[in-house]
C-alpha cells in the first residue's frame, strides 16, 4: 500500500514538472503592433482582403549608445491576402517563421475601400474581440488609398511606423481639438447598438496627416462620408471634449487666432412629437487671444467684447454647419441625441429608434438651436497688437 502511495505521488510530481502544455518561446514570437487591411481583387469583386502585419524587430531598436541609420530596421511587415483573418494568420506564420502574437496590437488601420463596404468593418473587428489575448483598446483608423502603406511610413523621430501614427492621434486630440480616437471596444458596441460614429482618417503626403473624420452610419454599417478640419472642431465642441483647441477665424478683414482653455456643452432634447422634436445645444468657452494680424487695444472693453461677439458666432455657424451636414447629406447622428432621448425620454424613443436614421428618418426633422457664449479673459502679453 505504501509503494503505491509513493508511486502516485511522484506521478502528481513529474506532471507539475511538465511545464506548460502550450507555451511559445518569446524567439518564436512575432510581437504584432499594427495591422492594415485592404481589399482585394478588381472594382467588381474586392470578396478578398489583404492583411498587412508590423512586426518588432528587436535587434533593430536603437539603443542609447548607436546613432540612427545604423543597424537593422525596427520593423518588417509581413503581407498575406486570404477570405478570412484566420487563414491569413497561418500565411504570416509559414513566411516569417513566427507566430503572430497580437497582444502588442496597438493599432488597426482599414482602406476607405474596407470601411465602404456594408458590415465588414464590423466583421472584421469581430475576429479580433474574440481573441482573449487582445486589448480592446486598439485604435482604429481610416486610411486614403492603401491602408498598408501607412505601415510604410516612417521618420526619423520614430523608428516603428506604427508609434508614429499613435503619436499623430494623439496630437490631434490634445493638441489640434479632434475627439479623442476610438477604439476597438467601444466601436464594437456602437455596432452592437446600430449607432452611428466617427473614426480618424488619415492621408498620406509628403508625411502623415489627421486633419478629417470618416463617418459611420450606424445601421448601414459603412463610411458615408468625411467631416473636415472645422467640422471636426465644431463635433468636439458639441461633445464638450475637453482639449486645447486654437480657432482661427476672420475678424475685420484679418485673422484671429483665439486659443480655447475651457469648454463646456450642454444638450437638452425636447421631444413633442415624433416629428417635433427640439434640440438646444448651449456651449461655453473661455479663451485667450493668440494671433492677430492687425492694431487693436485689447484693454478696451467694447474691443474685447466685439471679439467675443465675432468668436461666438464664429463656432454657431460651423456648428450648425456640421448639423446640417449630418442631417441632411449623411443621415448619422453622431451627435449623441439618440442616446438623450433613450435615458430621458424612453417612451419617445421606443417609438423613433427604429427609423431615427432610416426609414421614416426622424432625425432629419429635428430642429436645432445654438447658442454659444465666449468669454475673451486674456489677450496674451501684450495689451495692443502692432
Amino acid at each position: 500500500m505504501l509503494n503505491n502511495t509513493y508511486y502516485i505521488i511522484l506521478c502528481f510530481c513529474l506532471l507539475l514538472l511538465s511545464g506548460c502544455w502550450d507555451v511559445v518561446n518569446i524567439e518564436e514570437r512575432g510581437f504584432v503592433i499594427g495591422t492594415a487591411i485592404d481589399t482585394e481583387g478588381d472594382d467588381d469583386n474586392k470578396s478578398n482582403f489583404s492583411v498587412t502585419n508590423q512586426l518588432v524587430v528587436p535587434a533593430g531598436m536603437i539603443s542609447p549608445q548607436q546613432e540612427m541609420g545604423e543597424g537593422e530596421e525596427a520593423f518588417v511587415n509581413y503581407t498575406t491576402d486570404g477570405n478570412s483573418i484566420y487563414e491569413m494568420e497561418e500565411k504570416v506564420a509559414s513566411i516569417s517563421s513566427k507566430s503572430p502574437y497580437y497582444e502588442h496590437l496597438a493599432v488597426l488601420i482599414i482602406s476607405e475601400d474596407v470601411a465602404k463596404q456594408e458590415h465588414t468593418l464590423s466583421n472584421l473587428l469581430d475576429t479580433y474581440i474574440r481573441d482573449v489575448h487582445l486589448r480592446r483598446d486598439i485604435y482604429i483608423v481610416v486610411a486614403e488609398g492603401e491602408a498598408k502603406k501607412t505601415l510604410e511610413f516612417y521618420t526619423p523621430n520614430y523608428e516603428l511606423p506604427t508609434r508614429n501614427i499613435e503619436e499623430l492621434l494623439e496630437k490631434g486630440s490634445h493638441h489640434v481639438g479632434f475627439l479623442q480616437p476610438e477604439v476597438a471596444g467601444d466601436i464594437d458596441e456602437y455596432h452592437f447598438k446600430n449607432v452611428s460614429y466617427v473614426l480618424p482618417y488619415i492621408r498620406m503626403n509628403d508625411y502623415l496627416e489627421y486633419e478629417t473624420g470618416a463617418v459611420f452610419h450606424g445601421s448601414k454599417n459603412k463610411m458615408v462620408g468625411r467631416f473636415n478640419e472645422d467640422e471636426m472642431q465644431g463635433l468636439s465642441m458639441i461633445k464638450g471634449e475637453q482639449t486645447k483647441k486654437i480657432v482661427e477665424f476672420p475678424y475685420k478683414d484679418e485673422t484671429l487666432s483665439v486659443d480655447i482653455n475651457r469648454l463646456s456643452s450642454k444638450i437638452k432634447v425636447i421631444p413633442r412629437a415624433t416629428d417635433d422634436i427640439n434640440v438646444d445645444i448651449s456651449i461655453n468657452i473661455d479663451g485667450i487671444i493668440k494671433e492677430a494680424f492687425h492694431q487693436e487695444d485689447y484693454t478696451q472693453s467694447q474691443n474685447v467684447k466685439a471679439v467675443q461677439k465675432a468668436l461666438s458666432q464664429e463656432i454657431k455657424e460651423r456648428i450648425e454647419k456640421i448639423l446640417i451636414k449630418a442631417q441632411k447629406d449623411l443621415g448619422t447622428d453622431v451627435f449623441g441625441i439618440w442616446q438623450q432621448l433613450e435615458t430621458k425620454h424612453h417612451d419617445m424613443w421606443k417609438k423613433v429608434r427604429g427609423d431615427w436614421e432610416e426609414g421614416e428618418y426622424y432625425f432629419k426633422d429635428v430642429d436645432f438651436n445654438v447658442n454659444v457664449i465666449s468669454d475673451i479673459y486674456s489677450a496674451g502679453t501684450s495689451s495692443q497688437t502692432k
